[in-house]
C-alpha cells in the first residue's frame, strides 16, 4: 500500500483505468504534466503490484488494466478502484483522502491492529495493549494513523472498533485484511 499511497500515483492509475485500452509513457505523463522519466517510475510501481499491466512495442512501452492471475489481492483492488473511478461524483481531491487510508494499511502493525480488533470486537485501549505486544506509545502511535484515516473509530464507551468505510477501495483492503482472520 506504500506504493499507492502517494497522490501522483493514484493518478497515474486512473489515468491508466480510464484510458479504454493501453497508453504510451509519454501520452501519461503529458496528460499528468509529469516528467516522463517520474511517470515510468509511477508506472512500474504500479505495474510491480498488479494494478496496472504493460506491453513493450519496439522501444515504446504502454500501460493498460490487465490482470495479473498470481495476485488475486491486485484484482481485488482493482475491482475497487475501477468501482471509485466510475463514480460520477468523484470530488478532484480524491487521491488526498485516500492516500491516509492507504497508508494506514502499509504497515504490517497496524494491519495486525485491525485483525486483532476486527476479531476480537471493541477493545479498550488497556486490553489491545495487553494483546496487542507492542510499546504503549508505538500502539498509540498507530492506533492515532488508523483513527485519523477512519480505518478504525472509537465506539460510545471509548473502544477501538473496525470503522465501515463507504469507498470500495477502503472496502477491499479491510476484505483483503480481515479475510484470513
Amino acid at each position: 500500500m506504500r506504493a499507492l499511497a502517494n497522490e501522483n500515483r493514484l493518478r497515474f492509475l486512473k489515468a491508466v483505468f480510464e484510458s479504454k485500452g493501453s497508453k504510451g509513457v509519454s501520452a501519461l505523463a503529458e496528460e499528468l504534466g509529469i516528467a516522463v522519466s517520474t511517470a515510468s517510475i509511477y508506472l512500474r510501481a504500479l505495474n510491480a503490484r498488479g494494478l496496472v499491466d504493460v506491453k513493450r512495442r519496439a522501444s515504446y512501452v504502454y500501460y493498460g488494466c490487465g490482470k495479473d492471475r498470481s495476485l488475486p489481492e491486485a484484482q481485488r483492488l482493482q475491482a475497487a478502484f475501477a468501482k471509485l473511478f466510475a463514480q460520477k461524483d468523484l470530488s478532484d481531491d480524491w487521491p488526498s483522502r485516500m492516500v491516509p487510508v492507504l497508508k494506514a494499511y502499509g504497515n504490517l502493525r497496524r494491519i495486525s491492529l485491525v485483525r486483532l480488533v476486527a476479531s476480537e470486537g471493541p477493545l479498550a485501549f488497556g486490553a489491545l495493549s495487553l494483546i496487542a505486544y507492542m510499546p504503549e506509545t508505538s500502539l498509540l502511535r498507530h492506533l492515532s494513523v488508523l483513527l485519523g484515516a477512519g480505518v478504525l473509530a472509537l465506539d460510545a464507551q471509548r473502544r477501538y472498533v473496525v470503522a465501515r468505510p463507504r469507498d470500495p477501495v477502503g472496502q477491499a483492503l479491510l476484505t483483503i485484511t480481515t479475510s484470513d482472520s
